[in-house]
């Protein structure tokens, strides 16, 4: 029996884990995975994340990618990361592309390349534009085969909003991607199938996330550019 596929991430939050978590039990069906959250960093409590020097947020997803390039000398593909992985996944919701370096603390950029969004649609005007941003944190110029950029727009709970409530009337409406305020949905959706942005809350809806990404991934543009990409990129490591 071959090793379990090890896959690193780094998210903005606890909460993103759990989707990302319910995505890859999907995508990965019977291959078996051991998922790693490089960031944030959690502690020894269970579900807790302790507090470091990256932080949390799109801010301390920076901070993690600037500190993998360091130790890569310049480059994530030098650092330990891919090393000791078999994949990396690097999360950013499209919505960092409005805020600037200021707004999450960052004082130590060479480069003031946000805010960087475009008119939506199309979502991946801002996510290609974003897409150059992180790249640029990580080092390179190009996605190295082993990392895989996750950008939903405008951020995660479009995605969950998409699997959990599929016929919601935004969702169906179009142009979903281009919503400036998904997680208002979470507050919208039919009594008795409420859920707050809470850890609990969304274990609970794990089961129910992972089913409805075939939906998701067919309805929204990045969902399925992530997919694309994790298959493109697992095929070349198996």
């Amino acid at each position: 029996m071959s090793d379990p596929l090890r896959v690193a991430a780094a998210v903005e939050g606890p909460t993103d884990e759990i989707v990302l978590e319910a995505i890859l039990k999907y995508i990965m069906g019977s291959i078996e995975f051991d998922l790693q959250i490089l960031q944030p960093e959690r502690s020894a409590a269970f579900e807790s994340f302790s507090p470091s020097r990256t932080g949390l947020g799109w801010g301390g997803v920076y901070r993690w990618c600037r500190q993998s390039a360091d130790e890569g000398s310049g480059s994530v593909s030098g650092s330990w990361v891919l090393s000791n992985h078999d994949l990396l996944i690097v999360h950013v919701d499209a919505d960092v592309a409005r805020k600037t370096y200021a707004s999450a603390g960052v004082r130590d950029v060479s480069r003031q390349n946000l805010p960087c969004n475009r008119p939506c649609p199309p979502p991946s005007a801002t996510t290609n534009a974003l897409r150059t941003v992180v790249l640029g944190w990580l080092g390179v110029s190009h996605c190295p085969s082993q990392v895989i950029l996750c950008t939903p727009s405008m951020d995660m709970e479009a995605w969950v909003i998409a699997a959990v409530w599929p016929n919601n009337p935004l969702v169906a409406r179009g142009n979903w991607e281009c919503h400036r305020n998904p997680i208002g949905q979470l507050r919208a959706l039919p009594l008795g199938q409420r859920f707050g942005k809470h850890v609990s809350d969304y274990r609970a809806k794990q089961k129910e996330m992972s089913s409805g990404w075939r939906n998701v991934a067919a309805t929204l543009t990045e969902a399925r550019r992530f997919e694309t990409e994790f298959r493109a990129a697992l095929r070349g490591v198996r």
